[in-house]
């Protein structure tokens, strides 16, 4: 597997998810470097780059926040089965 850091080509992606612009919906542009990764909107210029590291940490808080919204939800169903 050819790593990313060595790729000679650009590498990017239109995601299903959206933005508004301007007053419109425009598919949201996932450009990938070796250490960040930029998105932007379709058809505008302007990118807003996270590191992978800062791409890790919010997945890792939101599974967090999720698992204890999940075990939240359990405890109140066990607790009115009582």
């Amino acid at each position: 597997m050819t790593r990313l850091s060595q790729r000679k080509t650009r590498l990017q992606f239109t995601t299903e998810a959206t933005g508004r612009y301007r007053g419109r919906e425009r598919e949201i542009i996932v450009e990938v470097f070796p250490h960040h990764a930029a998105l932007r909107l379709l058809g505008t210029r302007t990118r807003y780059e996270i590191s992978w590291r800062g791409v890790f940490d919010y997945a890792a808080e939101n599974h967090a926040r999720r698992e204890k919204e999940r075990r939240k939800i359990e405890r109140r169903l066990r607790n009115s089965a009582h």
